[in-house]
């Protein structure tokens, strides 16, 4: 738990509380939804005297999606989150939320409506300038397909797992400070040496090459494809003259305004009322095209295969129309098009001519960090070491030999170790490390780390007491997953 610790502390918050906000949170995100059944009002689990909603699901699924998500930058598709079973985890969660649930109705723990009320009335999405605002509250539950009372529901489970999770905290004594404090404020006398390898002492067979591709060909897959056939509308072929000009822009004046927010004259927005008229002609005539393109009256102008990559227009629709389906209308900067889709083309593993360049980085790379792991191995730290004098982990900036991002993991790495010597590899690199003696810093820590330090102690603490009470509920309270 402390090696944990070492590494983590900074989402210890996140880890102990996410379970806590799938309830709530996750209406204001639209990531990575899920269709877990054609009724979602239906139950989908129940945990004592309280059953576990389709609707619920979703909006735990959308919140651990969207934080996952964020972790990786934004990368997370929805076959990732499938192969990380992000389903399963959405559920559990809830079941561990409704035993909670369960358990305070037990003890007589409830939230009444004022409780409700200011909870509601403190987040920011609902407030117009700084300020609760109930018009924008109902506004922004419509815009998420939240309906009120499903809401507050939420809200007020969430305040009841709150009072729930402040009764049975529990306060650290001096002992647990002390020892978790020695442990992430130890100091160490080290000797270190950099070993490194060239590029030049890796050597890549074709052999070799071809024999890693064939074993890892699954590695290197095609992306999924769709091929549409699809017929263009471009706005800027539409004629338009100043007549219909001038009686677009009377109708629709007040959407034509300048950067002090009044509506420009005719002249100064001529070309902005033409680009708009253009485009809702194109998209007229796009529909009626659809409607011949359905019928079979007329073909389309091109056939294409488009990849979430690759592709130049926007992309939902394709993705979530089934073959054979026509599209009505996609619109695009400079008019419309409307398509059919003819081919879902899955991922295959790519050719090995295709995917040679990338395998030969993967090959060539696995091959260095080998070469780098044996060297880093035999190592005798004989000669060439420097010493770096009882450092903490929070101490990146001395070890010089190394930039502050590789500095902070090396210190990670090394006090979360309990042997005495070792190494830590990097891309291009090792780190040989052997400690040569040590010294207990809690007696200096700064107020900044003290303050830290009293705030991990009690989360450490109460995150483990209450997984020790999930575990005692999951006997106390019947669960049943549908």
């Amino acid at each position: 738990m402390i090696s944990w610790m070492q590494k983590h502390r900074k989402y210890l918050v996140v880890t102990i509380w996410i379970s806590t906000i799938a309830f709530v949170g996750a209406g204001f995100v639209g990531w990575g939804a899920y269709s877990f059944s054609a009724d979602k009002s239906n139950s989908v689990a129940k945990v004592g005297d309280v059953s576990i909603t389709g609707n619920e699901l979703q909006s735990s699924y959308n919140n651990i999606y969207s934080y996952y998500n964020q972790m990786l930058g934004g990368k997370l598709t929805q076959e990732k989150a499938e192969q990380l079973n992000l389903q399963e985890v959405a559920l559990n969660q809830l079941v561990q939320q409704t035993l909670l649930l369960n358990y305070a109705d037990e003890l007589g723990i409830t939230a009444v409506e004022s409780e409700v009320l200011a909870q509601i009335q403190s987040i920011d999405n609902f407030k117009k300038d700084g300020v609760f605002d109930k018009e924008t509250y109902f506004k922004t539950l419509k815009a998420i397909n939240k309906k009120t009372k499903v809401f507050e529901e939420g809200i007020k489970r969430e305040i009841i797992i709150n009072k729930l999770n402040e009764a049975l905290k529990m306060p650290h004594t001096t002992l647990e400070l002390e020892t978790l404090g020695a442990s992430l404020y130890l100091k160490d006398q080290i000797k270190v040496k950099l070993i490194d390898v060239k590029n030049s002492d890796i050597n890549v067979s074709d052999e070799a090459l071809k024999s890693y591709w064939s074993e890892h060909k699954t590695d290197y897959m095609s992306e999924k494809s769709y091929t549409i056939e699809q017929i263009k509308v471009s706005s800027t072929d539409i004629e338009v003259d100043d007549k219909s000009l001038e009686e677009f822009y009377n109708d629709n004046k007040h959407i034509f305004k300048g950067d002090d927010d009044k509506i420009l004259s005719f002249e100064d927005s001529k070309e902005k009322v033409k680009a708009k008229l253009q485009l809702k002609k194109a998209k007229k005539e796009a529909l009626k095209k659809y409607l011949s393109f359905k019928d079979g009256k007329i073909q389309a102008d091109e056939t294409r295969t488009l990849t979430a990559k690759n592709s130049d227009i926007p992309f939902e629709k394709i993705a979530t129309s089934k073959v054979g389906s026509y599209i009505k209308v996609i619109e695009l900067k400079d008019g419309y098009i409307t398509a059919k889709l003819t081919a879902i083309n899955e991922p295959k593993p790519l050719e090995f001519e295709t995917a040679k360049d990338a395998a030969y980085n993967s090959l060539f790379q696995e091959s260095k960090q080998k070469l780098l792991q044996g060297r880093a191995e035999s190592e005798t730290l004989a000669e060439g070491t420097s010493t770096l004098d009882f450092i903490t982990r929070d101490d990146a900036s001395k070890v010089t030999m190394l930039s502050i991002n590789e500095a902070g993991a090396f210190l990670n790495h090394l006090f979360a170790q309990s042997q005495k010597r070792g190494h830590y590899t990097f891309s291009d690199k090792a780190i040989v490390y052997e400690i040569t003696d040590q010294q207990l810093s809690s007696s200096d820590q700064n107020a900044t780390q003290k303050e830290e330090l009293i705030k991990n102690a009690g989360l450490i603490k109460n995150n483990t007491s209450q997984n020790m009470l999930i575990k005692q509920l999951e006997t106390r309270y019947k669960i049943e997953k549908y």
